[in-house]
């Protein structure tokens, strides 16, 4: 063999190692940023009751998410429905939630494309969050809140209970790992 044939194997040697530390250097940059916007995603959800939220919601629709006809529904008063969500300001942190849910959803999109339905979904049920609220605003600008809060609070939080059991059936579906701390989070 001759030297140059030497030197030629010593370079790509060289090459081929220079790129594999790279990738290796990238790929662990990757997963530290992949970690740390899990993290940012889920701090950035407030605490909400969700007891209660369950409560509200399962008042007026089925586990399934169908409106309730039967004569156990739509029985919690404006004053108790105010009181369990925690009022306006507990509403307010739901709408902020949304905004987290629907973030969710694409972040599990990088491991599942099928996500994007969902975060679609997600988004439109965060509008009618935000028209829901934007109703009671007005009604409490002309003090008449209490009376509102049966006809726009609590279907809010009952699309915000369906839109938190959809996040948590995605990461079911796609038998992903954060799975548990999603669960303790929402």
């Amino acid at each position: 063999m001759s030297t140059r044939t030497v030197y030629f194997i010593v370079a790509v040697a060289i090459f081929i190692l220079a790129l594999t530390a790279i990738a290796a250097y990238y790929y662990r940059r990757w997963q530290k940023s992949s970690q740390k916007n899990w993290e940012r995603l889920l701090k950035r959800l407030t605490a909400v009751d969700r007891s209660s939220i369950a409560e509200v919601a399962l008042d007026i629709i089925d586990e399934s998410g169908r409106r309730r006809k039967d004569e156990a529904s739509a029985v919690l008063e404006p004053s108790e429905i105010s009181k369990l969500v925690g009022g306006l300001e507990g509403l307010e942190a739901m709408e902020a939630n949304c905004a987290v849910l629907v973030d969710l959803a694409f972040y599990v999109q990088q491991w599942y494309p099928e996500a994007i339905v969902v975060a679609e979904k997600l988004r439109l049920s965060a509008r009618e969050i935000e028209w829901h609220l934007g109703r009671l605003r007005s009604a409490q600008q002309t003090g008449k809140l209490e009376g509102a809060f049966t006809m726009y609070a609590q279907p809010a939080v009952a699309t915000y209970y369906l839109m938190t059991r959809q996040v948590l059936a995605l990461y079911e579906e796609g038998n992903l790992a954060m799975l548990a701390d999603l669960r303790s989070a929402l």
